[in-house]
């Protein structure tokens, strides 16, 4: 795109800022979005460049900050960290603050907790301590994470829990449960391997598949029991669901799919398997039935 052409959304965007009256109405954001997407990546990239530089006023700067916690684009959080942690300005860096806590989620949560660590500044600590509360007190994920972890102390919660993030988390908010599948509550382990399987993309496969190796191997050993019996049906179910979305994987999990099925008995983990196996064949178009 012209560098002229994208001049002139970049004007716009900033007449339209200027002239706002009230800055959280949603004809206001609708048409900061517009904007953005008629520019494309090229004006993303133009403003993300203006965000740290220094060829436009403070005052501009700011206007775009702000922009960018309306927009809410991947593309602005890395210049809006770089402001909060190298800006020259204090007013500057504060927008940039309220504009990341926006984003409302893992990644601005995460970015916030590191600038706190490194900075000592008292005012911009103060103002990402409140950031920060403000995205665990409005986000329901950072609010209900505490009584998930509470796994086994309290199965009633998170059971409740575990129900409502299988529903309502994104990709990138189920990716941040990675970091409990080797939690020392089996419960909460094999609870966020279930978010990964319901609400993970692809990006989050290598995790699945080596728990549901290590996993399924312990649990065979238990399976005559009834609650090796019900977490090894659950863990089957979970996989099932995360193959039916990505169902390129079926044949990286063939092989621990077979070693399953020749171990299996008249259980309920017999069914999900036999479940699981029917979609695996459906979806193997060299026609090979017989591998399962």
């Amino acid at each position: 795109m012209a560098l002229a052409t994208i001049n002139s959304f970049l004007e716009r965007i900033d007449e339209l800022v200027n002239r706002a009256v009230n800055p959280d109405d949603r004809g206001f954001r609708l048409q900061l979005e517009s904007l953005v997407k008629q520019g494309g990546r090229d004006t993303e990239n133009a403003i993300a460049h203006y965000i740290t530089g220094t060829l436009i006023g403070i005052s501009t700067r700011i206007n775009l900050i702000r922009m960018a916690g309306y927009i809410r684009s991947a593309a602005f959080l890395v210049p809006l960290k770089n402001v909060i942690e190298l800006g020259e300005d204090d007013l500057l860096r504060e927008e940039a603050v309220f504009s990341v806590s926006k984003y409302n989620d893992r990644r601005a949560l995460d970015i916030l907790e590191r600038v706190l660590e490194k900075n000592k500044n008292k005012r911009l600590r103060a103002a990402i301590t409140q950031a920060i509360e403000r995205i665990k007190n409005s986000n329901p994920f950072f609010a209900m994470l505490p009584r998930f972890l509470l796994g086994s102390k309290n199965r009633e919660l998170f059971e409740i829990t575990l129900k409502v993030f299988k529903k309502i988390l994104d990709p990138i908010e189920a990716k941040g449960f990675i970091a409990y599948l080797h939690h020392g509550d089996p419960v909460v382990a094999d609870g966020a391997f279930e978010i990964l399987c319901f609400r993970g993309d692809e990006a989050v496969f290598y995790f699945i598949a080596e728990f549901f190796r290590e996993r399924s191997r312990l649990l065979l050993r238990v399976a005559d029991h009834e609650t090796g019996s019900e977490r090894l049906t659950r863990l089957i179910a979970a996989l099932h669901e995360y193959l039916k979305r990505h169902q390129g994987f079926f044949p990286q999990l063939r092989p621990d799919i077979v070693a399953l099925a020749g171990r299996r008995g008249e259980s309920d983990w017999e069914k999900a398997l036999a479940a699981l196996r029917a979609d695996a064949e459906k979806n193997d178009g060299a026609g090979c039935e017989s591998c399962l």
